[in-house]
């Protein structure tokens, strides 16, 4: 097969990369101490990441170092000379969220390959045709396309395409959840998300009374884990180009099992012969699994996408008790699978959940034994309320662990590449020796002492074999050794021996320093940076130009446009996601909207949905065809849109979901033909004084209203409410109300959108009614209300007391702030908020 995907590990840790690399890796990707996904894993520090590179280049797998978050400000060029570090290294590419941080790096460090996070959630071909542009090589999309989606944005998008083949699944699309973020300040743009969906909700209607279902498990927000195992040759045939396995917090035993699984059905699948035994599908299940599920990969996969049940691993099914034996402590298990002492059951009992018990003292039908197998009875010493008939789960298989730790703990290597060695001996001469590996790499060496006649024992080449072959713990084999012998001469073994060590120490220099950027490329790279530091330097000392401030309103109906206007707003984003509606909104009622606006004097632009996928891409763009000389101007809400829509000659606002945090992403998004850009929700007043962006382009941020925390393809209100039968009953156009409750009786709103997206906001609502003067001081124009799940009323209301405020922003005492305040308050029955303008997030 000529397509060749590689396969890519996780590497939270040193351990975890040697597992990758002994078990088939072709590529790692890993993190540097700070800026990135997995702030909890252990990481690299800088000696740690030269030391990785070079391991994983001498044995032929390419390392990608993950910077796959939003930096701020004060961070930035902290993270610059990051990419700095990473580019002398020599490492194979960075992974990158932050389009500020790419728009740096290209221009400082063309050398330096680009690969696009999914947590940037590129979801069509326009977005890709964006980061192509931009200078990215690859690009990991949003792990909800399809297949086909796939493969269209590989034909079409002219960028390497990497997927997520195993392991967690986030429920929100990535990179547009702010659910961790506004509930405990950690943030999953900034590498600390907490995880709240695999904790327990309930679904409920108006008032918090819960909502009947046919479905008896809490965690309806915690999906299963990804297996694509059985659909290789599929992903093959779309032209993917890398293999991802999910799991940088994952233990190194986890990585060398999944990896060695997925490189043998890899090559199985190259070879043209592909099939996926029942026993690698148990190790992978063994190996850690909250239930499988192949994703969003052949469209809506409904309930069989969520494990309702447990948002932990599952493990193995082993058998079922048949008794408990309360007097001696003892749990008899009628067996379905293999156990051994060292293995760690989990009992799912009726009453407490689970209890977990190790393995030992094992008796098998009564006798004493190391292990049992199926059909066979297992009684072994337990604690709690465990009861006949309770199922027992093998969460870990102790002989695997150790076979796993071998593969990375063992100074052996289970990986070696093929070398020739030539060995040239004359008399008088001193021995030379050439080494090559299969992609022509070579070295030749000579040693220092000079062959001489044999009068015993002259040289032969079994005994030449026989010193080359003493590899030890290289990662080297030899697969041919020619010796090229005159003569009876004699060399001393330890010359042999000499020669050998000189040659395979150049060869593996020779290896890692194909990598590395020359002495001339990073003096460039060095004075570029020093060039940039300075016109930064220049560009804050300028400060951020303000303009007049103006009152922003989003709504997804006519009446919430009506509401606004008539409430005082200069300008109104509508229709957005449209809640709530069946189809995407009629050309009358945007028509309708433009013209209510502009005969009052307020500019109407045209929002787009947060997530256009290929399907729907046309069909909002023949509406906005239909009414684009109507509106004032587009807001564009991910990459797709803004390549879209850049050039055109209109009017640009780009909106929050592109995760603006950064003066550097103002600026490239300004360069990009943007007139104005929503700043990130996640930013505190301090960050928002500190832009300083090129361009003179306008900012605009949040101020009041139900701020969205998650967008997500699975639907809660259609899969509960199916029936179980896979077919949505459209409970949310029939006008009810529906939200998530915690454990906290915290009430989240719930909303869907044409194409039966959830949204999910935070049940407080954001007001920053007092903090205005400080914003407009900050250099912020255009302040807004969130409407898109508010009624007329509410956005009559806030926009009303926003246009008072606003108005006499310059002169607003304390008193008057307070009054607008508690006005605003009572329209948030579940509270009101200040979000992270003063605590930011971590």
């Amino acid at each position: 097969m000529e397509h060749r995907p590689k396969l890519l590990a996780p590497a939270g840790n040193w351990d975890a990369l040697v597992a990758a690399v002994q078990n088939g890796a072709d590529a790692v990707y890993l993190g540097a101490q700070s800026f990135n996904a997995r702030q909890s894993a252990d990481n690299f520090d800088a000696g740690g990441l030269a030391r990785a590179v070079e391991y994983a280049h001498v044995r032929d797998v390419r390392v990608y170092v993950v910077v796959n978050v939003v930096i701020a400000d004060t961070e930035f060029e902290e993270a610059v000379r990051l990419l700095e570090l990473l580019y002398r290294l020599g490492v194979d590419g960075v992974i990158v969220q932050d389009l500020g941080l790419a728009g740096v790096a290209r221009e400082l460090l063309p050398g330096l390959p680009l690969h696009a996070s999914t947590q940037m959630t590129v979801h069509n071909v326009e977005g890709v045709s964006y980061l192509k542009k931009l200078g990215f090589k690859r690009v990991v999309p949003a792990r909800e396309l399809t297949l086909e989606e796939i493969g269209l944005l590989k034909s079409a998008g002219g960028l390497e395409v990497e997927t997520f083949i195993h392991g967690a699944l986030c429920f929100s699309y990535s990179g547009q959840c702010l659910m961790s973020s506004l509930i405990g300040g950690r943030s999953g743009n900034r590498g600390r998300c907490a995880q709240p969906c695999r904790l327990p909700y309930a679904l409920v209607g108006e008032g918090g009374k819960p909502v009947e279902t046919d479905v008896a498990g809490a965690y309806l927000l915690s999906p299963r884990d990804l297996n694509l195992s059985a659909h290789l040759p599929d992903l093959i045939n779309a032209g993917v180009d890398a293999f991802k396995i999910e799991g940088r917090l994952r233990r190194a035993e986890y990585v060398a099992v999944v990896v060695s699984v997925y490189r043998k059905l890899l090559d199985r699948a190259l070879a043209g012969e592909y099939f996926v035994s029942d026993d690698e599908q148990r190790t992978l299940a063994q190996a850690f699994n909250r239930g499988f599920t192949t994703g969003h990969l052949f469209g809506q996969a409904g309930r069989a996408l969520m494990n309702y049940n447990q948002s932990n691993n599952r493990g193995v099914p082993i058998g079922r008790v048949k008794q408990y034996l309360p007097a001696k402590r003892r749990v008899e298990v009628a067996l379905d699978g293999y156990l051994a002492e060292g293995d760690i059951v989990d009992f799912w009992v009726k009453v407490g959940g689970r209890i977990a018990v190790t393995v030992g003292d094992l008796r098998v039908n009564g006798k004493k034994a190391a292990s049992g197998e199926a059909g066979q009875v297992a009684s072994f010493p337990a604690q709690g309320r465990i009861r006949a008939g309770d199922r027992a789960f093998k969460v870990l298989d102790a002989e695997m662990v150790r076979r796993a730790r071998e593969t990375f703990s063992s100074t052996r290597e289970q990986r070696r590449i093929p070398l020739v060695f030539s060995l040239r001996v004359r008399e008088g001469e001193p021995v030379a020796l050439e080494v090559r590996d299969r992609a022509g790499r070579t070295v030749r060496v000579q040693g220092t002492v000079l062959a001489a006649p044999a009068l015993t024992r002259p040289l032969t080449p079994e005994v030449v074999a026989g010193q080359m072959e003493r590899l030890g713990n290289t990662p080297f084999v030899a697969d041919e050794i020619r010796s090229d012998i005159e003569g009876e001469v004699m060399v001393p073994l330890g010359e042999l021996n000499t020669v050998r060590r000189d040659a395979l120490a150049r060869l593996e220099e020779q290896r890692v320093g194909e990598w590395v950027p020359d002495a001339a490329a990073v003096r460039e790279a060095n004075a570029r940076l020093e060039e940039w530091l300075g016109r930064r330097k220049r560009r804050r000392a300028a400060g951020t130009p303000a303009g007049k401030p103006r009152l922003v309103v989003t709504t997804g109906d006519l009446d919430g446009v009506r509401a606004a206007v008539n409430g005082g707003a200069d300008l109104v984003y509508f229709p957005g996601d449209s809640l709530g509606r069946a189809a995407i909104p009629r050309r009358e009622e945007i028509l309708e909207a433009a013209a209510f606006c502009r005969e009052r004097g307020a500019a109407l632009y045209f929002w787009f949905p947060r997530i256009v996928r290929a399907p729907e891409f046309a069909k909002w763009e023949a509406l906005f065809s239909a009414v684009s000389g109507d509106v004032s101007g587009v807001m564009v809400t991910n990459l797709g849109l803004l390549e879209h829509f850049s050039g055109r000659g209109l009017k640009v606002v780009a909106d929050f979901p592109l995760n603006i945090f950064n003066s550097e992403t103002v600026t490239l998004l300004a360069r990009s033909g943007v007139e104005r850009v929503t700043l990130s929700p996640e930013m505190t007043i301090d960050q928002v004084r500190a832009l300083s962006p090129e361009g003179g382009i306008e900012l605009e941020t949040l101020m009041q209203g139900a701020v969205p925390m998650m967008v997500t393809e699975h639907c809660v209100l259609g899969s509960l409410l199916d029936g179980g039968e896979g077919r949505c009953q459209g409970a949310c156009r029939a006008g009810r109300r529906f939200y998530l409750r915690d454990r906290k009786d915290e009430l989240f709103p719930v909303g869907t959108d044409a194409s039966c997206r959830m949204h999910i906001f935070n049940p407080k609502d954001l007001c920053l009614v007092e903090q205005v003067p400080a914003l407009l001081e900050a250099g912020i124009t255009c302040l807004r209300i969130e409407g898109r799940i508010k009624d007329a009323a509410y956005i009559r209301t806030a926009t009303k007391i926003y246009r008072g405020v606003l108005d006499r922003a310059t002169r607003l005492n304390n008193v008057a702030a307070a009054d607008a305040k508690e006005r605003l308050r009572l329209l948030s029955p579940a509270g009101i908020t200040t979000g992270h303008y003063f605590r930011g997030v971590l």
